[in-house]
């Protein structure tokens, strides 16, 4: 009876860990990797000294956190027009609350009744007597019917302002919604791609973008990096589509790269460090003969020679060379012949 009871008492307390553990792992956050990307670019668009991009917002006294970006105003006056991204960063209140919606997501009902509660809930959290002071942006691929039927809902219709912009009001709040894929395509709305589907499907089909827009995207390279290897002290984040944001930016760097003119992409490197990529007749091609041979080792000087003039070269010559050397000697006439070079015999002394 003793044994019975004992089992039962640890059958349940298997159980009872078995879903505290899968509540723990229920609760462990998973973060779009998508989102750092966005709050990168907000920060690097924003006129310098004038807004604070939080990343996150504790919406009550216990933990609560939601995936919002808060841009908030740190300084009085008339701050300076944004040049990039004005669809996002143009015309913001003290407090903008900023609803992302990454390339991989869409907008759902709740997302509507989300924004207005956590409107709301900032209000309180942040202790702003005046409504006016905050106003909302929504940034997502596209609209979509039930997010439309679900602001109508709560009052709220949307009027076009301009390719890929809507506005309305939500309660009291002016609300912003911005479609990237249709805005990415104006100017100055470029680096909105790095967030759309097509970084995904297509991260090579990326706009031109301006010098001002290149070096915004450096800078989001860096992040990117860091979303794969954090700094020293930072926390290693769940994230998701992380493998598709990391992927989507390296190949992209690589369209941007292969437009840009041959001087830009050789700028700050030192004449060997470009030299280090090509072989040694690769080199020398398209100098004159007397310019080839200038600052050469001896065996530099022959693996620059034609093939035709290589094998004019007697063999006791090309034993006098480095073993590297014979061995690309041998490799390059082979392959020119189309077949494999023959080996040498060692020749035998005489027989005892």
């Amino acid at each position: 009876m003793v044994a019975l009871f004992l089992m039962a008492k640890g059958n349940r307390m298997a159980t009872t860990r078995e879903v505290r553990s899968s509540q723990r792992q229920r609760r462990v956050r998973v973060y779009t990797a998508w989102h750092p990307v966005l709050v990168a670019l907000l920060e690097h668009v924003l006129p310098e000294g004038w807004y604070q991009c939080i990343s996150e917002f504790q919406l009550a006294r216990e933990p609560l956190r939601v995936d919002i970006v808060i841009l908030r105003r740190s300084r009085r006056g008339a701050p300076p027009r944004p040049r990039l991204l004005t669809s996002v960063v143009g015309e913001l209140a003290e407090h903008t609350l900023v609803h992302f919606k990454g390339p991989t997501d869409e907008l759902e009902r709740d997302d509507a009744r989300m924004l207005l509660a956590y409107a709301l809930q900032y209000l309180v959290v942040a202790e702003i007597d005046d409504p006016g002071a905050v106003a909302l942006r929504v940034l997502a691929p596209r609209l979509t019917p039930r997010f439309t039927e679900a602001l109508r809902s709560l009052g709220c219709t949307l009027t076009p302002t301009g390719p890929g912009t809507q506005e309305g009001r939500l309660g009291v709040f002016p609300l912003r919604v911005v479609e990237t894929v249709a805005a990415n395509a104006r100017e100055g709305e470029h680096l909105l791609y790095t967030v759309t589907p097509g970084m995904v499907a297509d991260p090579g089909g990326i706009p031109a973008l301006s010098p001002a827009e290149v070096a915004v995207f450096w800078a989001l390279l860096e992040h990117v990096e860091q979303v794969r290897h954090p700094l020293p002290g930072q926390r290693k984040r769940h994230m998701k589509d992380e493998k598709r944001v990391v992927e989507s930016f390296e190949q992209a760097l690589a369209r941007l790269v292969a437009r840009l003119p041959p001087e830009q992409r050789l700028a700050g490197l030192a004449p060997e460090q470009v030299l280090q990529a090509y072989a040694p007749e690769q080199r020398l091609a398209g100098l004159a003969p007397e310019q080839r041979l200038a600052g050469l080792t001896e065996a530099q000087a022959v693996l620059a020679l034609p093939d035709a003039m290589l094998r004019a070269l007697s063999e006791e010559y090309l034993a006098t060379l480095p073993r590297q050397t014979q061995a690309a000697i041998q490799k390059r006439l082979g392959a020119a012949s189309g077949r494999q070079p023959a080996r040498r015999r060692r020749t035998r002394g005489p027989s005892k």
